[in-house]
């Protein structure tokens, strides 16, 4: 695994960035298209030019060069990129979405250069810089940022690529030397991105993403769907629907691999515009996004109090709020979507919130503590549902108003979906609409709403 999100921060070299760590990736690897990227580079030049005379010229490589990688690519990929004509070479439908892919991964690096450019005060480069990288740049070269970043060193970045320290440090000067920008730290401690250099690495990453998409569209033009999705999870509500469209595009696609990974909001929003994962699946947000990321709605869901089934609170008559702050809590994170609005549901009755002695980010590990130890804690309506049928929780009678937030999907602006990650998106919109599928306190007939 070579892409990895940022670790931690160190205090003591505040200007540079961490390793990003191995461990922290999810399942996301190389793409085994990346070595075809010149035939990729050279396909793309043709399908914009025309012809592979004049694809050569922007290239800046003889049109035997273009001939021969246009038809190792055919070959390789099984397909005709290209209908020949006299008046030159038009694409095929794959081709001109390959195309498209192509340009787009371009347009990352181009991206990517530009603003490493930008944070180093001392370059001035222009899109002749910045284009001549994205043309030039090699899947070495790719590989050795990507691996350097990943391990934080270039005998670790060497070992786990199999080559060379000596082929490692190479790659890196050569990476530096086409940019002209120094995007590298050498130190005892190990190798370092600068500014530049980490802002080099998540357009790369982007443009990794493509290549992947890429070889999805490969698998789909040969009648299967194929690949990986990795789903970034938000604490609640996601149980309700998430694991019904995960069975069902498994079961429906033998050939799609699915990672999950859980965490905050912002800590899956830095690996969702990395690439790192594909989509967000929770709570929207109710401020505005981002231009980079566009969020799905996929229903209304709001958040209860429960309790374990024999707590003292659900024998209480005339049970209200205030009563609720005499036992113990397991609260959300601090400063989290969700704690502000537990915090908000006591405030709006002049009331200080629960002690924060005790927070969690896990639905599992909350869910337990209130089972286990006795403590209250907040939930989406939809899960304390389920978990109500199963005898596991009950909801506290007492309103919790203003709580509701939409529940769906966020994913890149920039990125055409993959067929897999289109599939997903499909899964679940069916698995919300389908008869059933909701607790009835979400859906809009108004169905009555047991506590436990």
């Amino acid at each position: 695994m070579l892409c990895h999100r940022p670790d931690s921060f160190y205090v003591s070299l505040p200007m540079r960035s961490a390793p990003h760590s191995p461990a922290s990736q999810a399942t996301h690897g190389t793409p085994t298209l990346l070595p075809m990227l010149r035939s990729l580079r050279a396909m793309s030049a043709v399908v914009q030019h025309g012809t592979t005379f004049a694809a050569a010229e922007a290239c800046h490589v003889s049109q035997p060069a273009i001939t021969r990688a246009i038809q190792r690519l055919e070959r390789d990929c099984g397909l005709d990129l290209f209908l020949r004509t006299a008046r030159g070479m038009a694409p095929t439908e794959p081709g001109r979405q390959m195309a498209a892919r192509v340009m787009a991964l371009l347009a990352c690096l181009q991206t990517g250069a530009r603003e490493a450019l930008a944070s180093d005060a001392s370059k001035r480069g222009g899109d002749g810089t910045t284009g001549r990288f994205a043309r030039s740049v090699t899947p070495s070269q790719i590989q050795a940022l990507l691996s350097v970043a990943a391990w934080g060193s270039e005998s670790r970045a060497a070992q786990a690529l199999g080559i060379s320290q000596p082929a490692i440090h190479a790659a890196l000067q050569g990476l530096e030397r086409l940019i002209s920008v120094r995007l590298f730290y050498k130190l005892p401690s190990g190798t370092w991105l600068t500014p530049p250099g980490d802002a080099l690495l998540l357009r790369t990453r982007q443009a990794l993403a493509e290549l992947r998409g890429l070889e999805s569209d490969l698998a789909a033009w040969q009648g299967e769907t194929r690949g990986t999705i990795v789903i970034g999870t938000l604490p609640l509500s996601v149980p309700i629907f998430l694991p019904h469209a995960i069975q069902t595009i498994m079961q429906a696609h033998p050939g799609v691999r699915v990672g999950i990974i859980d965490g905050t909001y912002e800590d899956l929003l830095q690996r969702l515009r990395s690439a790192d994962i594909d989509v967000i699946a929770g709570a929207l947000r109710r401020d505005p996004v981002d231009d980079d990321i566009r969020q799905i709605a996929l229903f209304e869901d709001d958040l209860v109090i429960v309790a374990r089934p024999d707590h003292p609170c659900l024998q209480q008559a005339g049970l209200q709020l205030d009563d609720l702050t005499r036992w113990r809590w397991v609260t959300p994170l601090p400063d989290t979507p969700a704690d502000r609005l537990l915090r908000q549901i006591f405030a709006a009755q002049g009331l200080a919130p629960p002690s924060g002695r005790l927070y969690a980010n896990s639905p599992m590990i909350t869910q337990a503590l209130v089972q286990q130890t006795g403590h209250l804690a907040i939930a989406s309506r939809g899960q304390a549902q389920i978990e109500a049928r199963h005898g596991n929780l009950c909801i506290v009678p007492v309103a919790t108003p203003g709580t509701g937030r939409k529940i769906g999907l966020a994913l890149r602006t920039a990125t055409q979906a993959s067929p897999q990650l289109h599939a997903l998106l499909q899964a679940c919109q069916d698995a919300v609409a389908a008869p059933g599928s909701l607790p009835a306190a979400l859906r809009a007939d108004g169905s009555a709403r047991p506590r436990c």
